[in-house]
């Protein structure tokens, strides 16, 4: 199975507003919380300790800040970082919650399966995953648990080894998910140890 990248999607179409980034440092390590990010909500800017439904910009020193489609501002710089990403892909995860699970599905509007969930929600960070959960995971960095973060992914397999489920790692033991038909997108307990865990390639 071929090992896809994953990348920054820039639609032809103007929904990505590309701007200078005022002089703002943010750790790109993926091990320790960015320092120096800021939240605007109107005029009142605050210090980031998880992400408020209000994030509007993310900035960065001598970087150049990309309007994702979501709305967010955030530099490549910052979305390099695991654990500022992830606490955006937790945000946006949680936006689906209760949409129903279909086979093939891709969107909100058609329903998900697991890895049409996961793709969603990435490319609404414009990073671009690929379709299938086994190719998701081929894609990947491949990461213990114990380095796992939230935002993150999750992939469950056969005893075999074989990738049959993919969801996005939401800390505690826990996963934001659309299992399977007769359900709905939410967060569950893992409830297996026959578990890989995944990070994007950015």
């Amino acid at each position: 199975m071929s090992s896809v990248r994953a990348r920054f999607v820039v639609p032809l179409a103007l929904a990505l507003t590309v701007t200078l980034a005022p002089a703002v440092a943010v750790s790109a390590s993926a091990s320790t919380a960015p320092t120096g990010v800021s939240t605007t909500a109107g005029s009142g800017t605050r210090a980031a300790t998880g992400v408020s439904t209000s994030l509007t910009s993310v900035s960065t020193s001598a970087a150049v800040a990309v309007r994702l489609p979501n709305g967010v501002l955030a530099s490549r710089a910052a979305l390099r970082n695991a654990v500022f990403r992830g606490r955006l892909v937790i945000r946006e995860a949680s936006r689906y919650v209760g949409i129903a699970y279909r086979a093939g599905g891709t969107s909100p509007r058609t329903g998900f399966d697991c890895s049409g969930y996961t793709r969603y929600v990435f490319a609404r960070l414009g990073i671009s995953i690929p379709r299938v959960s086994r190719a998701q995971y081929a894609s990947m960095i491949h990461i213990s648990r114990a380095q796992a973060v939230p935002g993150d992914l999750v992939f469950f397999h056969d005893p075999n080894g074989r990738v049959y489920h993919a969801g996005i790692y939401a800390g505690g033991n826990t996963v934001w998910h659309s299992p399977h038909t007769g359900t709905r997108v939410q967060h569950s307990r893992i409830w297996t140890s026959a578990v890989y865990f995944a990070r994007v390639r950015l």
